[in-house]
């Protein structure tokens, strides 16, 4: 999709009207910017001009972009995950609450918001190898330590590999498909779980 100036525009009186201070204004105008133009194509001079600052206050508070956008995927990964853990907090069977967990991974994996922050991770992973890398290696250390005891009180004996090959099978996977626009192997995220369970249960 082509962006508009009225997509901008709109984002820019938004910010400006939140009255926030520099550096969260600064990440809210490069997210809208990553997210509608790529990285690369994301000017320092645009994050400026749409967070209503100068250059010079802009690079007092981050040298460079490539630190903005360590800063964006951060936030983001912290939300979905603060999101998660809400819902997995609800009482009920083990079983049951690993199912939501791995449930919210999925959703929070495969939304188009999701997609994009994906598609902007692969665009620059050449570029950016390391961002990249620490990006997943991120999401999957939170979503192993988000498992592990819910996984550990269902009887699996290695609830860290579990929870690695949940994150492969409803995460990376359906992601992936989803990007390259094959996801046409629709499997429920409760049969996943069950064959995972039954599989590593007392292993």
């Amino acid at each position: 999709m082509t962006p508009t100036d009225d997509d901008g525009a709109a984002a820019m009186t938004d910010i400006g009207r939140r009255g926030q201070d520099a550096r969260t204004r600064i990440l809210d105008a490069a997210a809208h910017l990553f997210r509608r133009d790529g990285f690369s194509r994301t000017s320092m001079d645009a994050i400026a001009g749409l967070a209503r600052m100068s250059k010079r206050t802009l690079y007092a508070s981050f040298p460079e972009k490539r630190a903005i956008l360590e800063v964006v995927l951060d936030q983001f990964m912290a939300r979905r995950f603060a999101a998660i853990a809400n819902v997995s907090g609800m009482s009920g069977a083990n079983d049951a609450m690993v199912l939501r967990i791995v449930q919210g991974l999925n959703e929070a994996a495969t939304d188009e918001d999701a997609l994009t922050m994906y598609r902007l991770l692969v665009a620059e992973a050449e570029s950016l190898p390391a961002l990249a890398l620490s990006a997943d290696d991120k999401g999957l250390a939170q979503a192993v330590d988000m498992l592990r005891e819910p996984l550990r009180k269902s009887g699996v004996a290695d609830p860290d590999t579990a929870a690695r090959l949940l994150y492969d099978l409803v995460v990376l996977a359906p992601m992936h498909r989803r990007l390259v626009g094959t996801d046409n192997l629709h499997v429920e995220v409760g049969v996943i779980v069950d064959i995972v369970l039954r599989g590593v249960a007392g292993a």
